[in-house]
C-alpha cells in the first residue's frame, strides 16, 4: 500500500476517469442501441474502432499484470505472453473472409463449419459463454491488483469495485459503448506505458546494471533470448500456446470481424494490432525487468509479482503522475473486460437461451435482457475469481487446459474440408475433459507442469488427435454452403 496521503488522490482520479468513461459509452451509444444494435453496435464499424478495441484488449490483463510479472521474475521472458497474442491476433488473419457470411457469434460460425449441424451451435454456445466466464474472472483479478496495491483495501472488495467501473458504460450503451470506451483506454494505455517504459531503463541505473542485477540474484538466463534458460523451455511453449489458443477460442475477437464494415477493415485492423502486439511485448519485459531492478536496489519487497506495475508506475514517475497512471493500468483490465463481458452476454442471448428454452428473444427486448445477461455474467465470473488469484497462473491453468479443444475445433472447421461435426464436438470433448480433470486433480497439474510446461500443450495434442481420428471414422458432409446458412439463420429466428 502507497502513503496513505496519497490515496485521496488516486480515487479521486479513477472516480473522474471511470465518470468519464460512462459519459463517453452514453454518448456515443445514444439511439444506436435499440434492439440487437445493443449486442452489434451496427455491425459497421470502421478500421479505427477495430483497432483500438483490438489493441486495448490485448494489451490487457495478461499483459499488464501478467507479462510485466514475467519480467520481473524472469527477465526476457516478459515478452513471452506477448508472442503468443501477437501470432494469435495474425493468425486471425485466416477466418476474416467469414465476415461476409453476416454471422454474430462464433457459435454460428462453427456451425456452419460443421454442416449447420444445431447441437454444434448449441455445445460452442455453452463452451463460448464458460470461457468468456474464466476471461472475465482474469479481468477482475488484474483490476483488483492495482486497487488493492494503492489503497490496501481487502481483495475481495476491490474486485466488486473493478466489475463495477466498466460494467456500468456497458450496461447503459451496449456494445458501442464498449468500443468508443476501448478506443479512448486504448489511448491513455499506450501513453502510459510508453511513459513508464521511456523512463524505465534510466532509473534503473541502465541496461547493464539491470543485467548485473539479474546475475547477481542468481538469474543470468533471464537476460538470454526471451529469457529460456531461467523461465524454461516447455513452461515457455506453454505460455505462448495457452494465449495463442486464448484468442483463437475466444469469441471476443470474433465479435471484432463480425461487427466491422467489411472484410477489409477487420484484416487491417488484425494485421496492424499483431504486429503492434509483437513489439509491445517487449516494453512489458523492459518495465518489469526494470522494476526488478529499482526494487533490489532500494530493498523493497513486493507482496505479488503482480504488483510490478503498480510499483514503476509510483516510484518512477513520482505520486502524482505515477498514481494518475495507475488509471492506464485499470484501463488495461477495463477495456479487456467490457469487451469480454459483451461478447459473453451475446452468446448467451442468442445461443444458450435459444438452446436452453427454445425460444427466441424479440427484436425490440435485446437492450433489457442483454442488461438482466450482463449481472449474471458477471456475478457468476466474480465467484470463479475467489479460487484463483495469480494472472499467469490462471492464464496457463485455466485458459490453457479449456480453450484448445475449441480453438482446434475452430481451426479443423475452417481449414480441413474432411472435418465432420462428430470429430469438431470430439475435439471440444476431449479437451474440455482433459481441462478440467486437470484443474481438479492436483497430482495430474504437478506432472503436466513439470513435464510440459502446463495444460495448454497435452489439452492442444488430445484435441486434435481426438477430433482428426472421429472425423476419418465418420461420413464426410457434404451439405452444400447454402444449406449451413439456411440452417444458422433458421437456428437464429428459432425454426430450427
Amino acid at each position: 500500500m502507497l502513503d496513505a496521503k496519497y490515496v485521496p488522490i488516486f480515487v479521486g482520479g479513477f472516480l473522474a476517469y471511470i465518470c468519464f468513461m460512462i459519459f463517453v459509452g452514453w454518448f456515443s451509444s445514444r439511439g444506436k442501441s435499440d434492439g440487437s444494435n445493443f449486442l452489434t453496435g451496427g455491425a459497421n464499424l470502421g478500421f479505427f474502432l477495430i483497432f483500438c478495441t483490438v489493441g486495448a484488449t490485448m494489451i490487457g490483463t495478461g499483459s499488464s499484470m501478467g507479462a510485466i510479472s514475467n519480467g520481473f521474475n524472469s527477465g526476457w521472458a516478459g515478452a513471452i505472453y506477448g508472442l503468443g497474442a501477437s501470432t494469435g491476433i495474425l493468425s486471425m488473419l485466416m477466418f476474416v473472409k467469414i465476415r461476409k457470411k453476416n454471422f454474430i457469434t462464433m457459435s454460428e460460425e462453427a456451425q456452419y463449419y460443421y454442416g449447420g449441424k444445431k447441437i454444434v451451435r448449441q455445445v460452442m454456445g455453452f463452451m463460448m459463454f464458460v470461457i468468456e466466464i474464466v476471461w472475465l474472472g482474469n479481468h477482475m483479478n488484474g483490476g483488483s491488483k492495482y486497487l488493492a496495491y494503492i489503497t490496501g483495501m481487502d481483495d475481495v472488495i476491490c474486485k466488486i469495485i473493478t466489475v463495477l467501473a466498466f460494467a456500468v458504460y456497458v450496461f447503459i450503451g451496449g456494445y458501442l459503448a464498449v468500443v468508443v470506451t476501448d478506443a479512448v483506454q486504448f489511448c491513455v494505455i499506450v501513453v502510459g506505458f510508453a511513459l513508464i517504459a521511456i523512463r524505465a531503463i534510466p532509473a534503473a541505473g541502465g541496461y547493464a546494471n539491470i543485467a548485473a542485477t539479474f546475475e547477481a540474484a542468481g538469474k543470468p538466463g533471464a537476460m538470454g533470448f526471451y529469457g529460456l534458460a531461467q523461465y524454461g523451455i516447455m513452461p515457455a511453449i506453454a505460455l505462448v500456446l495457452s494465449t495463442y489458443m486464448g484468442v483463437i477460442g475466444t469469441p471476443t475477437h470474433r465479435t471484432r470481424i463480425y461487427t466491422s464494415a467489411d472484410e477489409g477493415v477487420a484484416k487491417r485492423a488484425f494485421l496492424t494490432s499483431g504486429v503492434m502486439l509483437f513489439f509491445w511485448s517487449f516494453v512489458t519485459a523492459i518495465i518489469g525487468m526494470s522494476a526488478f531492478t529499482i526494487a533490489t536496489a532500494q530493498g523493497d519487497t513486493l507482496a505479488s509479482s503482480d504488483y510490478a506495475f503498480s510499483y514503476m508506475a509510483t516510484n518512477v514517475l513520482g505520486p502524482f503522475m505515477g498514481l494518475m497512471l495507475m488509471i492506464a493500468g485499470l484501463s488495461a483490465t477495463m477495456s479487456s473486460g467490457d469487451s469480454d463481458a459483451i461478447s459473453g452476454i451475446t452468446i448467451l442471448l442468442t445461443d444458450v437461451y435459444p438452446s436452453v428454452t427454445g425460444k427466441t428473444i424479440k427484436e425490440e427486448d435485446y437492450p433489457k435482457y442483454s442488461r438482466i445477461a450482463l449481472v449474471v455474467t458477471l456475478g457468476v465470473a466474480f465467484l470463479i475469481t475467489l479460487l484463483v488469484n495469480d494472472v499467469i497462473t490462471y492464464i496457463q491453468s485455466v485458459v490453457g487446459s479449456l480453450l484448445p479443444g475449441v480453438a482446434v475445433c475452430m481451426f479443423m472447421g475452417r481449414l480441413w474440408k474432411r472435418a465432420t461435426w462428430q470429430g469438431g464436438l470430439a475435439a471440444i470433448g476431449s479437451g474440455t475433459v482433459f481441462g478440467v480433470c486437470y484443474l481438479l486433480s492436483s497430482g495430474l497439474q504437478q506432472w503436466v507442469g513439470a513435464k510440459l510446461g502446463g495444460a495448454a500443450v497435452p489439452a492442444t495434442i488430445i484435441s486434435l488427435i481426438f477430433g482428426v481420428a472421429v472425423s476419418l471414422v465418420t461420413p464426410k458432409d457434404t451439405t452444400s454452403e447454402e444449406e449451413r446458412l439456411q440452417h444458422v439463420f433458421a437456428a437464429r429466428r428459432g425454426q430450427d
